[in-house]
């Protein structure tokens, strides 16, 4: 394989591992068409929407998911997220 696994592609895996989903459920959990296999392999770039989808619905860190920080969660409200 000449894709290379990404420090985002792992730790995307590792997000849907600890949540013991499969790549299909996954994939419908994150409005994805189909399933994450081709995240997965590298041959699709994580988009800035999926990358909001695991902030809003798992409270992933965008900064972590990229390997620049070691705070894997971050402190999301569920709800209105718009500054008061």
């Amino acid at each position: 394989m000449g894709t290379d696994i990404t420090p985002e592609i792992k730790r995307f895996k590792e997000v849907r591992d600890e949540n013991n989903f499969t790549q299909a459920e996954f994939a419908e959990v994150l409005g994805i068409k189909n399933s994450t296999a081709d995240i997965e392999r590298g041959r699709t770039k994580l988009s800035g929407k999926i990358v909001a989808e695991l902030l809003r619905q798992f409270g992933i860190n965008p900064v972590w998911l990229f390997g620049e920080s070691n705070q894997k969660y971050l402190q999301v409200t569920k709800g209105d997220v718009s500054p008061k």
